[in-house]
């Protein structure tokens, strides 16, 4: 069945007016009528009752006015939707994140999305870094906030923030009234990281940066969640060592003390697929002014 057809059919029976129904589709007459009588052989029954000076529909033509009608507008909405699709202006965003990239970024960066493209869903799931990776390469995320250092040949990675370390101690920690820490001032204590498995890259590297320093603990715990790490640290169990981002919610009763390892730094990532849709690419601009516009507020860490 044709559109045009539908179309010609749908005016004609608001018009009631073979004349006017052309005018309004600017076709000449015949074709209107061409069109009328393709559409009811078609159908196999006439739509319209007409004489020489009237034109009516028949029961079967008010049947099929409100079905052609449903027809042409679900059309008309999936054309433009189509459209916005391709554009990026609607659809879903499915983002995972590290619970410490929020502060860094990703909270300020959907805000200011969702201002600018209000008909775009973000669904948003907190899961390790190597998760995050399996899930993108499935197409099952379209992109990551990650902890870095992190890899994958298949997809594109970048850094978009960084940060120094800090030890987060009870307030009645020996050290707790230092300004700031070195390395060795740990030497001996207790301390929690997180876990290798949560994020490979990152564990790897802050040990080296600890025997780059000449850091050697008394003891290490090795923790799943940065929260976790700080909840211990909070009763006086040890000192937990966590990038600054992730420390953006401690208990009262801690001192957050910046820890000097020198040129080592922690890093937020994001992770994605490629080619890029249009939607994603929004998105990802936004990521990048809105780390531009925090680079100037935190130069030292950005």
């Amino acid at each position: 069945m044709d559109l045009k057809h539908l179309r010609s059919f749908c005016v004609l029976a608001e018009t009631l007016h073979f004349g006017r129904a052309a005018g309004r589709l600017h076709i000449v007459q015949p074709a209107l009528s061409n069109h009328i009588k393709q559409l009811e052989q078609e159908l196999s029954c006439r739509l319209f009752e007409r004489s020489r000076h009237h034109v009516s529909l028949t029961s079967a033509g008010h049947h099929f006015l409100r079905e052609a009608q449903q027809i042409l507008q679900h059309v008309s909405d999936t054309i433009e939707n189509t459209r916005h699709i391709a554009t990026g202006t609607i659809g879903t965003l499915h983002i995972g994140f590290v619970s410490s990239a929020i502060p860094a970024v990703l909270a300020e960066a959907i805000r200011r999305f969702t201002k600018r493209s209000p008909h775009v869903e973000i669904e948003l799931t907190e899961m390790s870094s190597g998760t995050q990776l399996a899930a993108i390469a499935e197409h099952n995320l379209d992109l990551g906030f990650v902890r870095m250092p992190i890899y994958h040949e298949h997809l594109q990675i970048r850094a978009i923030a960084r940060e120094h370390f800090e030890a987060i101690m009870s307030d009645d920690h020996h050290l707790a009234d230092q300004t700031r820490l070195n390395p060795a001032d740990l030497n001996e204590e207790t301390i929690f990281v997180l876990a290798r498995d949560n994020a490979p890259g990152f564990h790897d590297a802050l040990l080296g940066a600890f025997h780059q320093s000449g850091m050697i603990p008394g003891r290490i715990k090795y923790i799943r969640e940065f929260s976790t790490a700080i909840q211990l640290a909070s009763v006086n169990l040890g000192v937990a060592i966590v990038p600054r981002f992730a420390a953006y919610s401690t208990p009262g009763n801690v001192t957050r003390l910046r820890l000097d390892l020198g040129e080592n730094f922690s890093e937020i990532g994001i992770v994605h697929a490629t080619p890029v849709p249009p939607l994603l690419q929004h998105f990802l601009d936004i990521v990048e002014e809105t780390r531009l516009s925090q680079a100037k507020l935190r130069p030292a860490e950005l």
